[in-house]
């Protein structure tokens, strides 16, 4: 089995919670409010720099053969550089994608946690969430030296592969709220640019590459066995999981 095949069998409950979450739904309905989404956004921007640092920590651990490959074939290393450069590519638009709509739509990206509704420590600056917090420090460790290229290749697709699951849940609910003859309480941001480009083709052609080198990397490193470096992966699977069904914030349903 592979192995992109093997880690969403493991948590099958979970990642049901983790990817049709009621804040999902409240946004492909358009029925989340403007201070919500621009709360959780401001936080998913702070992911999205840390995501950078990430994959230039992958890039370091990437070496490339010292002699080319034959003509119309890449060699793994090559493969996985040209996945990782992509990833830098998209996150570096993605961020400036998040300020243009913001602008557009009047959301604030400095947001502080106690617009969903809570305190937050530090008289309400703006800070990661402790859930935002668990991300960053999650990247970090996976793309440490102590740990496997594998292992952060397996948390880079997990990410993706959630939140491309997510998105696409959510505009399972686009045109509902047209229906009912309302009006986006965001605005419009998520209906006409957010969930448009997150649950989009060419997204989810990004994921599903991602997911071959993966599944390359691990057939020639776990083999049919796996061992101890098969449950390291299992295990920052679980963590991806458990962290992405935190992420979103709690909504009033609708």
């Amino acid at each position: 089995m592979k192995l992109t095949t093997h880690l969403p069998s493991i948590t099958p409950v979970a990642l049901e919670r983790a990817t049709t979450h009621p804040f999902l739904r409240a946004a492909g309905s358009g029925t989340l409010p403007k201070h919500t989404l621009a709360a959780w956004l401001s936080q998913d921007r702070l992911y999205a720099q840390t995501y950078v640092r990430f994959i230039g920590q992958l890039l370091s651990k990437t070496h490339l053969p010292p002699t080319p490959s034959a003509p119309g074939q890449r060699s793994i290393p090559e493969k996985i550089l040209g996945i990782l450069v992509d990833a830098l590519n998209n996150i570096h638009r993605e961020l400036a994608f998040f300020e243009d709509v913001a602008r557009e739509y009047g959301l604030d990206l400095n947001t502080p946690l106690a617009e969903l509704g809570g305190p937050q420590e530090g008289g309400g600056k703006f800070a990661p969430a402790p859930i935002t917090q668990g991300y960053i420090d999650m990247f970090m460790s996976a793309s440490s030296p102590g740990n496997s290229l594998l292992e952060g290749l397996v948390v880079l697709w997990a990410t993706e592969i959630c939140y491309l699951r997510a998105w696409k849940y959510a505009a399972g609910f686009l045109g509902r709220r047209a229906e009912k003859g309302g009006e986006d309480t965001d605005g419009g941001a998520l209906r006409e640019k957010f969930i448009p480009n997150w649950a989009s083709e060419e997204f989810e052609e990004f994921v599903g590459k991602i997911g071959d080198v993966v599944d390359e990397v691990a057939e020639r490193e776990l083999g049919g066995e796996g061992g101890d470096a098969l449950e390291r992966c299992e295990r920052w699977w679980r963590q991806v999981v458990w962290l992405e069904e935190r992420f979103w914030p709690g909504v009033e349903e609708q």
